[in-house]
């Protein structure tokens, strides 16, 4: 963020990102994969080497990885979500910038009129 910027223009962004904030829908932390299993029935192509498709939602947990199947048919729907929970994310971290932004924008305010007061005493 350019720190020339006026408080007010920063906060008018800052309350654009609030509200696109609002409009996002469900999400879920993770990412999508898809893997090959094995189904165990040694008659399958998969014991022959094609494995079976699957997807799975992994996430760190703890320094963990946890994961969790995704049925079939509910894997778009769980992309949605973590395309959501992407969206959320880079959307609070600019927010975040915003705010930060505006505090140094203040303090700049707040010294240059501690300045100028002092100036105008000095003059006196």
């Amino acid at each position: 963020m350019s720190p020339k910027l006026s408080i007010g223009v920063l906060q008018a962004r800052r309350d654009a990102r609030l509200k696109e904030l609002a409009g996002i829908g469900p999400v879920l932390e993770g990412s999508l994969a898809r893997i090959g299993v094995r189904c165990g029935n040694p008659n399958c192509r998969c014991a022959r080497g094609q494995k079976h498709t699957a997807h799975i939602l992994k996430r760190q947990v703890r320094g963990k990885t946890q994961s969790l199947y995704v049925p079939v048919d509910r894997v778009e729907e769980a992309r949605r979500w973590v395309d959501e929970y992407r969206r959320a994310r880079k959307l609070l971290s600019e927010v975040s910038e915003l705010n930060r932004t505006i505090l140094r924008a203040h303090v700049g305010t707040k010294r240059a009129k501690v300045r100028s007061a002092a100036a105008s005493r000095a003059d006196c």
